[in-house]
């Protein structure tokens, strides 16, 4: 039986510009390098100063424009977050988010919207990103659900893999009707 449902922020409930930031760059950029730092950011083990310095080394991008990529995420997938509203009257709802910020909470959403989660894990706060295992762990543990009673949505394909390796159900997310879909199914197949 399904009883909690876990989201991606960026990519999700947000367009991700740091993905497609990468996606734009040179065939002479070191993009993995790029994508490391990114990650050592999120999960607090860098400071902003050394991931921006960092990533200019790697890319050659100005670090002016990479803090804009990185700090401002504007747009909200209003339909997804119609759809948690509702989903909300019948499961624990969950938001689990490689960042290096506090942004989620002081920017993006309303305190309406996030009355909408019963949890927000973020990556700096916890000190780990997705795809470990402990992520997934430390989720599931804070909805008080076990992994098998949750369905994870990432527009991630190594993010749901991961998460399904821990015991959850997992959406690839693409865009939102193929993911209502989805899960639908899911939680129609989880009622019987």
């Amino acid at each position: 039986m399904i009883k909690a449902i876990i989201f991606d922020c960026f990519g999700v409930l947000t367009r991700d510009s740091w993905l497609a930031f990468c996606d734009s760059l040179p065939p002479e950029a070191n993009v993995p390098r790029a994508r490391e730092l990114n990650k050592a950011y999120d999960a607090g083990l860098i400071s902003k100063e050394e991931f921006l310095k960092g990533v200019h080394e790697a890319t050659g991008a100005y670090p002016e424009d990479v803090e804009l990529i990185v700090d401002n995420e504007t747009y909200k997938n209003t339909h997804l977050l119609e759809l948690i509203k509702e989903l909300k009257t019948r499961y624990k709802i969950g938001m689990l988010s490689n960042i290096a910020t506090n942004w989620v909470r002081e920017t993006f959403l309303t305190p309406q919207e996030q009355q909408l989660f019963d949890i927000m894990i973020f990556s700096f706060e916890v000190g780990t990103t997705k795809p470990d295992p402990k992520i997934y762990k430390i989720a599931s543990e804070k909805l008080d659900v076990e992994p098998n009673e949750c369905i994870f949505i990432d527009d991630i394909e190594r993010y749901c893999a991961a998460a399904q390796e821990c015991g959850m159900q997992a959406i690839w997310y693409k865009d939102f009707k193929q993911t209502k879909q989805e899960l639908e199914v899911l939680l129609a197949s989880a009622d019987h």
